[in-house]
């Protein structure tokens, strides 16, 4: 082989290293700086949407203005939130406004736009691209959450009131607690009335609050451990809710099925639906905040441990309204074929949120009616929905 040759074949080689050298050095940029680009674009998202549901959340309980205060509560905790999850070991930029999408009814939304990129001044490095002429590359995520109204809870404890009517009976009074809710005539079938006066009950609807409680109610309520069936105001009925819990742990902890406005859930017979097992879960409940106090002029709950110890004070428990008429009517007959097992029953015609202030004896808890998070199940109720305490947090975009 000729001198030439050989040295023909050494500068093919180096030719052909140089041009595997930079496709390598190409694959290498695509291969870790796409991938910086991937991982990032996730961060980024998961930063709007925490933020969002952040803003969203403090729009459903702490800036009920609409709109919000502009630069208050709800666009620092999207910022404040979005900020804490950074994007390639840097925070990110964020923008933070209540626009929502064209396509989505109702308003209240909070939408959390998070960048790094040239025009906020802090785009992604990129580490093979120099070679290439690419020192840079950008990285957007966008998120929307809407307030809505509520119409179920999958954390609802087993307690139901009654709902609030107009005493007639036996004369025109005050709703207080010697209200004796008195319709239907004793051991007579189903629906058959007393003499006139009686009691009145009209249950929330989609345009009215009816005669039920409602978020303007603000005074402490009592709850009781009911010594019979009679409806009395707070006189509460244990209930024996899905999932196979017992009664106590369904009072500490969160059942995780579904409840919904409209349904029927039948009143629990278990031993230890108790006034005295009642007393006891809800202490245990003030104890996992015991410095938690409720403010009356503002109708928030201050010095909690949350959002450290939960999202909310775990003082605050998801309870029913229940239809005193319909249970009334099958009470006063003895007819309780209404409900699904042919056994005691109420159905829920509202959710509150339920601030337990103090155990005040044997099954008797005093508190407050709040608003809380839930969920818009099935056919949910329209946005201004007047009676609602239950407040859906939910992504749009």
């Amino acid at each position: 082989m000729s001198a030439h040759s050989v040295t023909s074949e050494r500068g093919a080689i180096l030719v052909q290293t140089a041009v595997a050298s930079v496709v390598l050095l190409g694959l290498g940029a695509f291969a870790v700086d796409y991938g910086v680009l991937w991982v990032s674009r996730a961060q980024a998202q998961t930063a709007a949407d925490e933020g969002a549901m952040a803003g969203a959340l403090a729009r459903a309980y702490d800036d009920l203005g609409d709109p919000p205060a502009d630069g208050g509560i709800v666009y620092s905790s999207a910022t404040q939130v979005a900020l804490r999850q950074k994007v390639w070991t840097e925070p990110p930029s964020v923008a933070v406004s209540i626009n929502c999408p064209a396509d989505v009814d109702g308003g209240k939304c909070v939408r959390v736009d998070v960048s790094r990129d040239a025009d906020s001044g802090n785009p992604l490095p990129t580490f093979f691209g120099p070679v290439l002429g690419i020192t840079s590359q950008d990285v957007r995520a966008t998120a929307t959450a809407q307030v809505r109204i509520g119409n179920a809870t999958d954390c609802l404890r087993p307690l139901a009131i009654p709902d609030r009517w107009v005493e007639h009976r036996p004369t025109n009074g005050p709703w207080d607690s010697t209200a004796q809710f008195q319709r239907y005539a004793e051991g007579s079938p189903l629906g058959t009335l007393l003499p006139n006066p009686v009691d009145v009950y009209e249950p929330p609807s989609t345009s009215s609050v009816g005669t039920g409680l409602n978020t303007s109610d603000t005074d402490e309520i009592t709850l009781t451990f009911p010594p019979d069936q009679r409806v009395f105001p707070g006189w509460f009925q244990p209930l024996d809710l899905p999932g196979g819990n017992t009664y106590e742990e369904n009072i500490v902890g969160c059942v995780g099925t579904l409840v919904s406005v409209g349904q029927q859930v039948p009143i629990s017979t278990a031993a230890d639906a108790t006034a005295n097992e009642t007393s006891e879960e809800f202490n245990n409940l003030i104890a996992l905040d015991p410095g938690a106090r409720w403010n009356r002029g503002q109708n928030q709950v201050q010095q909690s441990c949350a959002p450290d110890c939960a999202p909310r004070s775990p003082r605050i428990i998801a309870i029913a309204a229940f239809d005193v008429d319909a249970y009334e009517q099958m009470r006063a007959a003895g007819n309780w074929s209404g409900c699904p097992t042919a056994a005691r029953c109420v159905r829920v015609v509202n959710l509150f949120g339920f601030f337990i202030d103090s155990v005040d004896g044997p099954g008797v808890v005093s508190g407050y009616l709040t608003t809380y998070s839930g969920v818009a199940a099935a056919s949910p109720p329209p946005f201004d929905w007047p009676s609602s305490f239950v407040k859906a947090i939910t992504l749009v975009r």
